[in-house]
Parts: structure tokens; sequence; C-alpha cells
């Protein structure tokens, strides 16, 4: 369904707008860039703790998942998605390696993008975010929390706590010049290949289209060298951006309120990782975990990012962003 305007109120909410309006939303937020490692930390918590989190189906069917879920279609739906991933003889999301399923856990910010204009959190996408939370509670009322992740409001924790002044937040920190070669892995990859799964998030999101044929065709008429220095150029600005605004919003968040974590240390030791979250926001452990194995990557640096590691990270240092661990920020 192509998203139209009043179309989620007249397929699904309205239906159910008072039984939502008796839910309260407990969220916990991960906050961190992208390609900063943010989902393997997601599935980590997903299947350690008893929070609820969003899935490429709730993504996909979002004006109709109650309606779905109170006609018992729910599952028929999910396999009508498998079934899709299937035909395209693609087993993994190809920009992270994550295996294809309804189930596999997703962004808000496309569902914030899709039906209210924006990835990020603000004025006019906050009441949609409390619909998200609201939603997934309903739809799975055992759950102590539910867990969302966007880097989209990397800057926005200040925006969210508006909304959720109870939330939740673990930040994840992961080294700037991994993170610009992981981006500019993706960029590449986006540039050169028609990806059905990007394909289809995009559905109903014009300028993301467009926003992904001008790159492609950049890099047609470019060549990948010229392509590659463009998106790297314009990596580099946002990565050094995000770095600080992912600082502003480490402070916007009180202490009882927040966690911070390394992607090094994630991967290394996840459980240890796992029990400082647990410890710091109370969340409840699942009668069921499920251990994630992290499944560590450590590429070598593109040739473009290692000649412009020296120069971003003096950027950094002269910038004052980046030099320490987020919970050795002291507060102002």
């Amino acid at each position: 369904m192509t998203p139209t305007k009043g179309s989620v109120r007249q397929r699904d909410d309205i239906l159910f707008e008072a039984e939502l309006c008796k839910v309260t939303p407990r969220p916990v937020f991960i906050i961190g860039l992208h390609r900063s490692g943010t989902t393997f930390l997601y599935q980590a918590i997903t299947n350690a703790f008893s929070v609820v989190s969003l899935t490429v189906y709730h993504v996909l069917n979002y004006d109709r998942v109650l309606l779905q879920h109170h006609e018992g279609t729910a599952a028929a739906a999910g396999a009508e998605l498998d079934a899709l991933f299937r035909s395209w003889h693609m087993a993994t999301r190809r920009i992270d390696d994550i295996t294809f399923s309804p189930a596999m856990l997703e962004e808000y910010g496309w569902v914030l993008r899709r039906w209210a204009g924006a990835f990020h959190t603000k004025g006019k996408t906050a009441p949609l975010l409390a619909e998200i939370c609201r939603k997934l509670h309903y739809l799975t009322p055992s759950a102590d929390a539910v867990l969302l992740k966007n880097p989209w409001d990397t800057g926005h924790a200040e925006d969210l706590l508006n909304c959720f002044p109870d939330a939740r937040f673990v930040f994840l920190q992961r080294d700037p010049v991994a993170i610009v070669n992981s981006q500019l892995r993706t960029a590449r990859y986006i540039g050169e290949t028609k990806d059905p799964y990007v394909h289809m998030l995009l559905r109903g999101i014009p300028l993301g289209r467009a926003w992904r044929r001008l790159q492609q065709a950049v890099r047609k008429a470019a060549g990948q060298s010229w392509h590659g220095r463009i998106a790297l150029a314009y990596i580099l600005r946002d990565v050094t951006r995000e770095l600080g605004r992912l600082e502003v919003s480490w402070n916007a968040v009180p202490p009882r309120q927040r966690a911070a974590l390394d992607y090094s240390g994630l991967v290394h030791d996840p459980d240890g990782a796992l029990g400082k979250v647990a410890r710091a926001l109370g969340l409840a452990p699942r009668r069921d975990p499920v251990r994630v194995e992290p499944d560590p990557r450590e590429p070598t640096l593109l040739p473009e990012v290692a000649a412009a590691e020296a120069r971003f990270r003096r950027r950094l240092r002269e910038r004052g962003v980046a030099q320490r661990p987020l919970d050795e920020i002291r507060t102002p």
C-alpha cells in the first residue's frame, strides 16, 4: 500500500483508538550513528531482555498491524513477506549480512518518514513515535519496555525526552574512522547495486528514491573513483557533525536514565556489556534469553579512507569531538 494522508487512521488506529489510549509506553532508545554497531546492539538487547522491538513486518504493515492482529491474519502477512524475501534469492540484507525474515529488526525512522514526512523526531513526527510505542506495547503487553533505534535521531535525545520524560537510553560509540569506512562501503553498494530491500523501504518516499537514483547516476557519469571521493567528502563532514550531536544528546539525558557502551567492548564481551545495561537501566531478563553471537568485522580501510584518516582525526581533535568515552564526559 502506498501511504496517503489519513490512510493510517482509516485502516487501523481509528478502530482501536480507545484501546491505544490506555497504553502507557515505556521506551528504551538506542542512540548511535549509522554503521556504529547499533544493529548488533539492537539484536542483543532484544534477545536478552523483556522488551518488544520494531520489525520489518511492523514497518511495512504499519497502517494495519492492529487490524491483522485482531483478525488473526498477521502470520499470513508475515509468510507473504517471507516469500517476497525468498523470491529475491538473497539470504541476507547485503549491507550488514542480517538474515532476512519478517522478524528482522528495523529502524522507526522508516515509519516516521513514510507516514509523517521526516526520519527524525520533531514536532510533527513525535505523535507518531508515541503511537509506534503504544502499538508495540499493545501487541506485546507482557514486555517490560519497547526497544527502538533510529540513527537519524542521534542528535535528538532532548526531543525524545520531551515525548517520553522517563525514557531510558543506551548510547553506543565506535571508532570514528571505522564508522566512516563502513558508511563509505554502504554508499558504494547503494551506488552500484539495485537492492530490492532498499527499494522496498523507500516505497512511498519519493525523495529517498530520487537520492538513490542520483547516487547511481553520479557513479555512472563520473565513475567509481569520483563517486567515492564525493561520497567520502560528505561522509567525513556528516560523521564529524553527528559525533558532536551524539555528545550533546548524552548531556541532555539525566544520568540515571542512560548507559554508554563502546562497540569494541560490546563485540568482545557482549555479556559484560549487556550486564552494564541491565544494571544501569533496570531491564528485566527474558524468560527465554537467546545469546546473539558477535561477528566482529574489522575490514581493511578503503584506500581513500586510509589516505584521509590522519586529517580526519586531526579535525576531530581540533573540535574536541570523540576524544573520550561518553561516560567520562561531565554533564554541564
